[in-house]
C-alpha cells in the first residue's frame, strides 16, 4: 500500500501537490500525538489528541482544561501534531507521516464545533461540559516525510486558499443536503467500491474543498477528491470520477 504520489520527488518546495497530500493526510486521520511543554519544567510532553480540520485544513482539537496538556498550553501556546499515515506498510518506515509546528488558540467558532463533532459524534456528550474547549491549531512550520529519502519542510502554502474555505462553509448545508437527498447511490458506491467498506445508508456529514466524510452508524471514513475543488460545480463529476477510476 502507497498513499504518496512518486511525482512528488521533483518538488523543490510547497507545490499544490505536495499541499494537497500532507492534507489528505491530515483530514483522514481521527487522532495524533500533541507535544507540548510542561509546565513549570520546559521539558517535552506528548500525548494522544483527537481531531478534526477546519475547512482550510488547519488542526481542530477539543480539550479539557483539567487534562495536562491543557495546563501546558496555559503557559505556552507552542505545539506540534503528529500525525501517522502509515497504516498499511509493512515498514512502517516506509509510510507517509506529517509533523506539524504552530501556535494553539481557544476558537469557540460555530464551524469548528460543527467541523469537530461531524468528525467525532461522541464528544457531543461531553462537549458542552464547562472544563472543555475547542482549540485551532495556527500552523508555522510543517514537515512531511514520504518514506526513505523523502522529506520537505514547508514554511507556508500549506493551508486551502481561505476565501475559497470561507464559500465552503456558506455552501456546505446545501451541498450535503444534495448529497445525502438525490446521491444516495453514489455516496453508496463510493463507500462500496472506493473505500471497500460495505453496508448502504452512508450519509455526507463533511465537505470542503478537497474531499467529504462519509458515516454510517459508527464508522466514518475520509474520502478524497482527485484533486482538491475550486468550485462547487466540480462537485458530482469530481465524485463520479473515482467510481469509474
Amino acid at each position: 500500500m502507497n498513499t504518496t504520489d512518486p511525482s512528488l520527488d521533483a518538488d523543490n518546495g510547497a507545490s499544490p501537490g505536495l499541499c494537497f497530500t500532507i492534507r489528505k493526510i491530515l483530514r483522514a486521520a481521527n487522532r495524533a500525538a500533541l507535544g507540548t511543554i510542561l509546565a513549570g519544567e520546559e521539558r517535552p510532553y506528548v500525548s494522544l489528541v483527537t481531531t478534526a480540520t477546519d475547512y482550510d485544513g488547519s488542526p481542530l482539537l477539543l480539550l479539557s482544561r483539567l487534562a495536562d496538556h491543557t495546563r501546558n498550553l496555559d503557559a505556552d501556546t507552542h505545539v506540534s501534531l503528529l500525525f501517522d499515515g502509515t497504516a498499511g506498510y509493512a515498514n512502517p518506515q516506509q509510510g507517509p507521516r506529517v509533523t506539524l509546528m504552530g501556535r494553539i488558540e481557544h476558537c469557540p467558532a460555530p464551524r469548528v464545533r460543527q467541523r469537530f463533532l461531524g468528525r467525532h459524534p461522541g464528544a457531543a456528550l461531553y462537549a458542552d461540559f464547562a472544563d472543555f474547549a475547542f482549540y485551532r491549531v495556527q500552523l508555522e512550520r510543517v514537515h512531511w516525510v514520504g518514506g526513505f529519502a523523502r522529506a520537505r519542510w514547508l514554511d507556508q502554502g500549506l493551508a486551502c486558499d481561505w476565501a475559497l474555505s470561507e464559500r465552503f462553509e456558506a455552501a456546505a448545508p446545501a451541498l450535503l443536503q444534495e448529497l445525502n437527498n438525490g446521491q444516495t447511490a453514489l455516496l453508496t458506491t463510493l463507500a462500496n467500491q472506493v473505500l471497500k467498506k460495505r453496508g448502504k445508508g452512508w450519509q455526507a456529514v463533511a465537505i470542503d474543498a478537497d474531499g467529504i466524510d462519509l458515516k454510517r452508524e459508527n464508522s466514518i471514513l475520509r474520502l478524497a477528491f482527485p484533486q482538491p475543488l475550486t468550485s462547487f460545480d466540480g462537485l458530482i463529476p469530481a465524485l463520479s470520477t473515482l467510481t469509474t477510476d
